[in-house]
């Protein structure tokens, strides 16, 4: 990597660091889904996984399987520029890499013994190999699907705050993202383990240490548009 991208990358990490509670008041304000389906559908998968206490059990359980099929469409995946695999075939991917998915059950970002660059290649491999969608780019809606089976191991991505969160651009974004995965993991992983995501888990969006820590992230946009809102001259 550049080391220009390096030092980019590791300033974005200290500043989330920095001003965690701040990013997540600012992201309280104005979370990054505004319709009620959107969080209805997460918590109720979320719920259904915390239940059944293992994301192994969740690989087969059908009640778990067709929540986070709603709640992946909810979240826009399927739409527009991707296409979710029929619920069956959705289905049947998910329960035959259970076994894959449980080598995952007992690690969380913030340990300090987590093997970072072990573990990001083996949730790569998983996005690989399980087929959820009909499109190339995988790193949005795979991350997206594993973060509800594996809610304190993978942060969910976007394109509209991840991306330029780390300061990818389109192309990049699209065509490598293998290498923003590691990049991403890394960054999460770390701020994982300094900012302490987990003492924030619990009402509404901060339903567990992943989603934390991608509520921060989301809150450092909202917090920088309204520093500049409120540097805009009255125009009354």
């Amino acid at each position: 990597m550049r080391e220009d991208r390096l030092s980019a990358i590791r300033e974005s990490e200290e500043l989330l660091i920095g001003a965690f509670p701040v990013f997540l008041k600012a992201f309280v304000r104005k979370p990054a889904f505004s319709r009620p389906v959107q969080l209805q559908t997460h918590l109720r998968t979320i719920g259904i996984r915390r239940r059944l206490g293992s994301a192994a059990a969740a690989a087969t359980d059908p009640e778990f399987l067709d929540a986070l099929y709603e709640t992946l469409r909810a979240w826009g995946i399927g739409l527009r520029g991707s296409r979710l695999t029929p619920v069956a075939e959705f289905r049947a991917s998910l329960k035959a890499h259970k076994g894959d998915i449980a080598a995952f059950d007992a690690l969380s970002l913030d340990k300090p013994d987590l093997d970072i660059p072990s573990t990001t290649a083996k949730v790569w491999n998983l996005v690989q190999s399980l087929r959820l969608v009909d499109n190339k780019a995988r790193l949005v809606p795979f991350t997206k699907a594993l973060h509800h089976l594996l809610p304190d191991l993978v942060v969910p991505m976007d394109r509209a705050y991840t991306r330029p969160f780390f300061g990818w651009h389109g192309p990049e974004f699209q065509n490598q993202q293998d290498r923003c995965f590691v990049q991403a993991f890394a960054t999460c992983a770390r701020v994982a383990r300094v900012a302490n995501p987990a003492q924030y888990v619990g009402d509404g969006w901060n339903t567990s240490l992943s989603k934390v820590i991608d509520n921060a992230v989301v809150g450092v946009f909202v917090a920088a548009r309204d520093l500049v809102h409120s540097e805009q001259p009255d125009s009354r």
